[in-house]
């Protein structure tokens, strides 16, 4: 064993030499990645030109096939773990493809009135109103070009590339926003990415105007202006691409945008991570060198949560005067995580022949135990209860949210909870008994035992529905510390006998259901 130890420690650094070697012959592709609003667009950004051979001589096409997706955590699943599309962004200026004087905001700077990119016959771009009526170019992320309904295919591009995509051009001119909902439908309808086309490269632009201006003239394209955007200025500020690039985006790294497919609702707990396919090797650096599995984090991202807040159970208190509801995550009042008021809690109470009612509309208070949890004080009035009321607990519209502003919606369930019976007492009632198989067969001379010899310390504490505190004939026993209602109460027959202590009665008690069924009075 020594002497195989001591081969073993000699050869410990060869194999940090081995080890070294094979850890520079690899490279972490991925240095940046985001996920758009919608969980649908998730940008990759890469340091270098990557590749799908050994060699960078001849440009390649980098495929879904090339990467793996996987989804860690989360209320959310993938539909597949390869991407469904993969597209190369556009890192340059777009701007100098402008019209002159455009884009304009006609009739003038600051009214805010030309948002949409028009595509002219003259190689240029010109801002339009939403107004106009336009044909729409339709890009298909697909090598095949297809027959769609409402189009007419005119080109390929790149001709002859595993990466092509095909163009069509609306038949019905129509307005910016109804173009892109078309484009939006047909790529559902076909199953596959399709939408207003977005010029991923100086040359793409360029290819298509050369050799189909006709088919391109006069046309929307997937750019518009974001009033909401930090960089938005009239006229030329906030002009941003359908894939969500900048119209300028000379200053961005590479980035490869892939789409994903989602099974569910999002909580934002779902970690999404990207890797290159590694069996065999599919991505390359320029000089050969394969990408590897990452384990530094810079190719995951968070989904964002687009889960709305919802109530997972609610609970009475036992005198019926609180409702405790309890959230699916934390929740507020508004988007500013600002905490809930008594306001954003709606109650509505069925009566179910009950004179009970409420006062308002809303609790009378709350208590808010970590902005999760609520109390809900009710404001009862027209008592007594029944025990057959029924209450509803609604988030108030549009005034609840959680941290990452959803809201929570109107239509709930777990959201309603029946009134307890009422519960007067305690009342204490004798654990020495008679019992019977037959109702109303007490002869109370013969059974002094239950009236004269129950000492004090031979009493359970139990309460009843009743409005008073001594039990009447008719009521039911609620509770018990030594039996359980309803339910067989003792060993014996059907009906047992009490003695209620205080009143100097025999209670006749229906064991199947605690039902009072007779009093006795103690000779």
């Amino acid at each position: 064993m020594k002497q195989n130890k001591t081969i073993f420690l000699k050869l410990i650094p060869i194999m940090f030499f081995v080890i070294g070697i094979s850890v520079k012959a690899q490279f972490s592709s991925v240095t940046e990645t985001s996920i758009s609003d919608d969980n649908i667009r998730i940008d990759l950004t890469f340091d270098e030109e990557i590749y799908s051979v050994t060699g960078c001589t001849t440009p390649t096409c980098i495929e879904i096939s090339d990467f793996n997706v996987t989804l860690s955590g989360g209320n959310a699943t993938l539909a597949s773990n390869t991407p469904i599309t993969i597209t190369k962004l556009g890192n340059f200026n777009f701007n100098p493809n402008w019209n002159a004087g455009e884009p304009n905001d006609s009739p003038g700077i600051g009214v805010n009135n030309e948002d949409y990119a028009q595509h002219t016959g003259a190689s240029t771009m010109n801002d339009l109103p939403n107004t106009r009526n336009l044909n729409g170019l339709l890009e298909v992320i697909n090598t095949v070009s297809q027959t769609i309904i409402g189009y007419t295919w005119f080109a390929t591009y790149p001709i002859g590339s595993a990466c092509a995509h095909n163009y069509y051009r609306a038949n019905t001119a129509k307005t910016w926003t109804d173009t892109k909902a078309d484009a939006t439908a047909a790529g559902v309808a076909l199953g596959i990415p399709a939408d207003l086309l977005v010029y991923n490269s100086q040359e793409e632009f360029d290819y298509l105007f050369n050799n189909h201006s006709p088919s391109t003239a006069n046309t929307w394209i997937g750019l518009r202006q974001y009033t909401d955007r930090g960089d938005f200025l009239e006229p030329g500020g906030g002009w941003y691409w359908d894939d969500g690039t900048p119209i300028d985006n000379s200053a961005s790294k590479l980035k490869y945008q892939i789409t994903i497919a989602l099974n569910g609702i999002t909580d934002g707990d779902e970690l999404i991570s990207v890797n290159p396919v590694t069996g065999p090797a599919s991505i390359f650096n320029c000089a050969g060198v394969s990408a590897i599995n990452q384990i530094n984090g810079t190719n995951q991202v968070y989904l964002n949560d687009k889960l709305d807040p919802y109530i997972v159970s609610s609970s009475i208190s036992d005198d019926n005067t609180t409702v405790r509801v309890i959230f699916n995550e934390t929740i507020f009042t508004d988007a500013a995580n600002n905490p809930m008021l008594n306001t954003d809690f709606e109650l509505f109470l069925v009566q179910n022949g009950s004179v009970a009612s409420l006062s308002s509309i809303n609790p009378s208070s709350i208590i808010n135990y970590g902005n999760r949890i609520f109390d809900l004080i009710l404001p009862m009035i027209g008592l007594p209860m029944s025990g057959k009321e029924v209450l509803t607990v609604l988030p108030a519209l549009g005034g609840v949210f959680d941290a990452a502003s959803n809201t929570a919606s109107s239509t709930q369930i777990n959201n309603s909870v029946g009134f307890n019976p009422p519960k007067t007492g305690p009342i204490y009632l004798s654990n020495i008994y008679k019992t019977s198989t037959v109702s109303g067969t007490l002869a109370v001379a013969s059974e002094t035992f239950l009236c004269d010899d129950v000492t004090f310390n031979n009493y359970n504490q139990a309460y009843h529905d009743g409005v008073i505190l001594e039990p009447q004939v008719g009521n039911y026993l609620l509770y018990n510390k030594n039996y359980s209602y309803p339910s067989i109460l003792i060993q014996g027959s059907d009906f047992g006998y009490f003695h209620l202590r205080g009143f100097d009665r025999i209670l006749e008690v229906r064991k199947s259901d605690g039902l009072i069924v007779a009093k006795y009075s103690c000779l």
